[in-house]
Formats: C-alpha cells, sequence, structure tokens
C-alpha cells in the first residue's frame, strides 16, 4: 500500500524483525573488538562513541603508582582478571551486542528519519502541488465565472438585439397587416359595390326588357285591332301585365334582405329528413314548392337527388331558376294548383308566401293542397314568428308586401280544420346565444330571451290522411 507521495508503508514489526536478524548475524560474523560503526553526530552521536570505546573492558592495561606495594598491587589485579576472566568475557561479549544493536537501531532511527523528511519534503511538495492545482483550479474557477459572466453578457446583449428585431419586424408586420387589412377593406367595398352595381345593371336590364315586351304586345294587339274595338281577352292580357311590373323590384328586394343562396339552403336542410324518412320525392312522389322564388330549395333537392318542380310568377326569379337548370312554371300558385290532378302529389312546400296572401286565398291554397297531395303526403309552410317580438312588430314588415303575421295556433287551427291530420309547429332559426341576456338565471332573463330572441321562423307541417 503506496500514500499519497508514492513512498511504502512502514511496517514497524517487519522493521523489528529485521534488525534482531542483523544483531544475531553480527554477533556471529563479528567479534566484539570489530562491533564498531561509523560515528553517529551530537550527543547521541558522542554517547554512541563513548559506548563503542568502552565496552572492551578485558584487556586493560594495570599501572600503580605506588612505589612500594605498586607492583605487588599489580599484580593483584591481573590475578583478579584472570579469575574473573569468564565473566568479563560475557560482559565484554554483552557490551559488543549491546553496541552493535544500539548503532543498528541508530541506523534505523537515522534512516527512519530520513524516510520521514523524505515523506515530509514530498508532503510539502505535494502540498505545494494541491495549492498549485488548487491555485489553478481557481483561476479556472474565476475564469470560467468570468466566460460564463461574458456569455450571459453577449446572450442577454443577443437577444436584446433579437427582441429588437423581432419588435421591428413586428411593426413592419403589422404595418403590412394593416395595410392588407386596409387593402382588403377597400377591395371588399369595392367588390360589394360592384355586386350592387351589377345588381342594379341587372334589375335596370330586366325592367327595360320587361317593358320591352309589354310595349311590344301592347303594340302587336294594337295593330291587330286598328281600327276595330279591343276583345276581353285582349285586355286580360294588358291587365295580367300590371302583375309583373315590379317583379324586378322585387328580385332585388330579395337580394338585399333575404340572404344569400347558401345560407337559405342550410336553413332549408331541416326538412330533408321528413321527406326522406316518408319516402317522398321520388318521381311518382314529386315535391310541388309553391312561390320557390331564387329556387334554393329546388336545388336542395336536386343535390339529394330528389323529384322537385317549382311555380312562381315573378318572371325574373323564374327566368334564374330555369337558368340553374331547376324545372319552374311561369303562373300564379293557385292557378296551377287547380291543373294538378287529384293525389298526385307527395309534399307541397310553400316557405315565406302564406303571409303575402288574404285569408281567402290561404284557405283555397289550403283546400288545394288536401286535394293534390297523396295517402302519406305532407304539406309544409313556413313563415315569420309573430310570437318573437321583434319580427313580428319590426322584421315582419321589412317586406312590403307581406300581408299580416300568422301566429302558429290559427295557422294549425286552419290546417286541420281544412283536412290535414297530424298537424305540428316546428319553431325555427332563434337567434344567436351572442345576442341574447347574458345572466339567463334570472327568470325575467330567460322571458326577457324568450319573447325578443326566441325562434324568429316556424313552419306548419301536416299529413294527409
Amino acid at each position: 500500500m503506496e500514500d499519497m507521495a508514492g513512498s511504502p508503508e512502514i511496517d514497524v514489526a517487519k522493521v523489528m524483525e529485521q534488525i534482531r536478524e542483523n544483531v544475531r548475524k553480527r554477533r556471529q560474523e563479528f567479534p566484539p573488538s570489530e562491533a564498531v560503526s561509523p560515528p553517529p553526530t551530537g550527543q547521541m552521536a558522542v554517547d554512541l562513541t563513548s559506548l563503542r570505546r568502552g565496552y572492551a573492558i578485558y584487556p586493560i592495561h594495570f599501572t600503580s603508582h605506588r612505589r612500594v606495594v605498586g607492583h605487588f598491587v599489580v599484580l593483584v589485579k591481573k590475578l583478579l582478571q584472570k579469575l574473573l576472566t569468564p565473566i568479563l568475557e560475557r560482559q565484554l561479549a554483552y557490551n559488543a551486542a549491546n553496541t552493535r544493536v544500539t548503532s543498528h537501531l541508530w541506523e534505523q532511527a537515522t534512516a527512519l528519519q530520513a524516510l520521514q523528511q523524505t515523506v515530509t519534503a514530498q508532503l510539502e511538495e505535494l502540498g505545494q502541488k494541491q495549492a498549485a492545482v488548487e491555485a489553478v483550479g481557481q483561476r479556472q474557477a474565476d475564469a470560467l465565472q468570468a466566460l460564463r459572466v461574458e456569455v450571459a453578457g453577449v446572450q442577454q446583449r443577443q437577444a436584446d438585439a433579437l427582441q429588437a428585431e423581432v419588435a421591428g419586424v413586428q411593426q413592419q408586420v403589422d404595418a403590412l397587416q394593416a395595410l392588407r387589412v386596409a387593402a382588403e377593406q377597400g377591395a371588399t367595398e369595392r367588390e360589394a359595390q360592384m355586386v350592387a352595381w351589377e345588381r342594379t345593371v341587372a334589375r335596370l336590364k330586366t325592367e327595360v326588357l320587361l317593358q320591352e315586351r309589354r310595349i311590344t304586345m301592347l303594340l302587336e294587339e294594337a295593330r291587330k285591332r286598328l281600327p276595330a274595338p279591343w276583345g276581353q281577352d285582349q285586355v286580360q292580357r294588358v291587365a295580367d301585365e300590371a302583375h309583373h311590373v315590379l317583379d324586378a323590384l322585387y328580385v332585388a328586394f330579395e337580394d338585399e334582405f333575404r340572404g344569400t343562396r347558401a345560407e337559405i339552403k342550410e336553413c332549408l336542410r331541416v326538412y330533408l329528413a321528413l321527406l326522406q324518412q316518408a319516402q317522398l320525392g321520388a318521381e311518382t312522389t314529386p315535391i310541388l314548392d309553391v312561390g320557390c322564388g331564387r329556387g334554393e330549395w329546388l336545388e336542395l333537392l336536386h343535390e339529394e337527388g330528389l323529384w322537385g318542380q317549382g311555380v312562381d310568377r315573378n318572371r325574373v326569379l323564374v327566368e334564374e331558376c330555369r337558368h340553374r337548370g331547376l324545372e319552374v312554371i311561369e303562373s300564379d300558385m293557385l292557378t296551377y294548383l287547380r291543373s294538378v290532378p287529384d293525389a298526385s302529389v307527395g309534399a307541397v312546400t310553400g316557405f315565406h308566401i302564406i303571409e303575402h296572401v288574404p285569408l281567402d286565398e290561404l284557405l283555397t291554397l289550403l283546400d288545394e293542397t288536401v286535394r293534390v297531395l297523396t295517402s302519406g303526403g305532407v304539406a309544409i309552410f313556413e313563415t315569420p314568428n309573430p310570437r318573437n317580438v321583434l319580427v313580428g312588430s319590426h322584421n315582419f314588415y321589412l317586406d312590403p308586401t307581406h300581408r299580416n303575421p300568422l301566429p302558429s295556433l290559427v295557422m294549425r287551427f286552419l290546417a286541420e280544420v281544412r283536412g290535414l291530420c297530424r298537424v305540428e309547429i316546428l319553431e325555427l332559426h332563434p337567434y344567436p346565444k351572442a345576442a341574447r341576456v347574458q345572466d339567463a338565471e334570472l327568470d325575467v332573463a330567460q322571458r326577457f330571451n324568450e319573447y325578443f330572441y326566441g325562434p324568429q321562423d316556424y313552419a306548419v307541417v301536416g299529413w294527409k290522411a
């Protein structure tokens, strides 16, 4: 095992064993006279030198300062030395062994001290290196922190610059958007103006054509009868032309107030399920739409694969429907209904037509409808809902050709007494939620929404037994 400086760990037991082994070898290999080692230094060196020099107690030169008995004393000492030789030799061997052990221990201590100094020096060097490493690490940490601060500053500056650029681009986009919106609004306004002009031009062209037709008819009839008086049929033809004087004006009115074809078709889609469930709309059970107008319902029936035919006396609307490929007859609805055979129609429909006729014609319409319907056929008549206060008091009168509102209870009663059964009322087209009073938890708010923003139209639906 090695420490941080790479020096081996000191095994004390192993060192002591080595010391004992060395002492034993020296005792066997060297006599007491050779038990010398390099003199150490310091006080320990003095003591060790004295020990090495004085361990040999056997070879002593005896002298005496006494003149008379000195010689005798020397002899006695030598005799005593001989007598004590075994003891002295053992003491000498002990002293030599002790000196060798002490010298060896000193050498080991010196080696250990040197090793300790080396280890200490290595530890100090390691500490210096560690301090240098720490200093380098601190400098690197400081440099890294400074780099992070610089990077953060650069990122912040880049973010600020990018944000400024984005703000500038956003301003440009907003400006372009404003220009685009203004251009679109201008284009929309111009398009609406063009549409209005086109409608006006079309209406004027239609009126001119109608006037030209009337004048031509009058001139033709006048040429035939001059100088003879006019007959009853000629007078009737001239009188009939009076009903078509406002045809073009009514078309312009519908285009302005009724809504787009797509909106009307979407509103009428609710009736398709009634026809499909009753399996009506085949060639043997066709659908007759009285007062078909612009033909949205007929177009929807055609898209769904149902057989439908319309009738209207407005020549402009009839021509428009025929231009779209729809089958429409120019005639008064009652006149045409009277020509239809009994039980030959699967459904009779009329959307916003019954409010245009007086009561006697309405009853005739119901009677003729019941007559021409097949068994299991259905009659559908939609009209403005006067139960809605806004409709009954204002919106109904936007069309000056409307006669009077028809409450749903009245229409149910009239349909039942004229022969329809299973008569029901379908309330349709309520105002959107955004137009309603929002605090609907109050009873007064609920009632207000019901009367003012409830269904704007209703349909009376009756079946023939």
